[in-house]
This record gives structure tokens, C-alpha cells and sequence, in this order.
């Protein structure tokens, strides 16, 4: 399905951690919003949600997950994990499916079983991955990835092809663009930096 807003996420599952890069140009048709959105965000000290589609739509989901996740560690008191997370998505992505939330979702995350990656379409299909792309550049971004991904990448050597994945969706996508975000999760929690483009 074609949606009225483009975006080029990747993820990448390494060694030591997960990274998520992500466009940050919000249009909507032919029309810039804003070369200076978000579309990663933090849920938690380990976890890290990345998503394109309608913006409206994901901000809605993270702010839903945030309240869940709360409720969720106060009656399990533990920290969420990347798997439980990443389930609890794809049910709510699931029980709206007829009146669909237009969004594809990358989780990046680690803990107790290690680095994790997975990817959401809009009706909550799971499905863990050791690297994926999303939104309107993901055919060029993809190209990018098989061609550079190798099994055992750290999460230094795989930023690098994240950005490279980025700014190849970026050059042939429209509706990507702006500077680069990058996060990425280890065990030692969540970074960021930004790449201009």
C-alpha cells in the first residue's frame, strides 16, 4: 500500500547491540512538513521503536506503548523485554486492523537474551530479523544492506552501513530526507547521534 508520507528507516542487529537510522524529513503527498522530525523513539532504557508512515500514527502508538509499558513493569516488576515489547505492538497493530494505524515498525533492542531486531507491518505480522528497512526507500535502502550485511557486525561497523542504507533511500526516495538520526542499544543502554546528510 502507498501512504501519503515517505521515510527511510533501517535496522540492524549486531553482535554487542541493535541500531535503528532513520530520515527525518515529514511530507505529506509532495508537501515538506519538515526536514527536522523524529521517528525514533526511546520506550525504554534498552529499547528503541523506529517507524514510518503517518506521522499522527506512530506518535499515537508511542505515546499508547509508554502508558503500557509502565503498567506493564509495575505488575511484572521487571523490566520489559525486547520480545514482550515487540508482541504488545503487533497486538495493538492487530486489533486495529480494520481501521489500520499506517505505520511500519522497527524494534531494536537488549537484554537478558541478548541484541534483538524485529519489524511490524501495519496488521501486527511479527517477525524478528537480523536487518530490515522501512517506508518508501526500502527497496533502495535494501540494496545497500544485502550487499554490505555480514553476520557478527559491532554496532560501530554497522552504523556506518546504516547510514549508508539512509542516505541511498535519501538520493532516490522524494519523500526522504534531511539529516541522519542514529540509535543504538547495547547493554550499557541507548546513544544517539546525528549525521547531516
Amino acid at each position: 500500500m502507498s501512504l501519503p508520507t515517505g521515510a527511510t528507516v533501517v535496522g540492524i542487529k549486531c553482535s554487542d547491540g541493535a541500531i535503528v537510522a532513520t530520515d527525518s524529513l515529514i511530507s505529506w503527498g509532495t508537501f515538506i512538513l519538515t526536514d527536522k522530525g523524529v521517528k525514533a523513539f526511546k520506550l525504554s532504557d534498552t529499547i528503541v521503536l523506529a517507524s514510518a508512515g503517518l506521522t499522527s500514527d506512530y506518535q499515537m502508538l508511542v505515546s499508547r506503548l509508554q502508558a503500557s509499558i509502565k503498567l506493564y513493569e509495575l505488575n511484572q516488576k521487571r523490566a520489559i523485554s525486547v520480545k514482550a515489547l515487540s508482541k504488545m505492538v503487533s497486538n495493538t497493530l492487530y486489533q486495529q486492523k480494520m481501521a489500520p494505524l499506517y505505520v511500519q515498525t522497527v524494534i531494536v533492542g537488549f537484554d537478558t537474551d541478548g541484541p534483538a531486531l524485529y519489524t511490524l507491518d501495519m496488521g501486527g505480522s511479527l517477525m524478528p530479523e537480523d536487518y530490515t528497512a522501512a517506508g518508501s526507500g526500502t527497496q533502495t535502502a535494501f540494496g545497500v544492506l544485502e550487499k554490505d550485511y555480514k553476520e557478527g557486525l559491532t554496532v560501530k561497523e554497522a552504523e556506518k552501513i546504516a547510514v549508508a542504507a539512509v542516505k541511498a533511500g535519501i538520493s532516490r526516495d522524494a519523500q526522504s530526507g534531511g539529516a541522519i538520526r542514529i540509535m543504538s542499544v547495547t547493554k550499557d543502554g541507548v546513544a544517539e547521534r546525528t549525521v547531516e546528510n
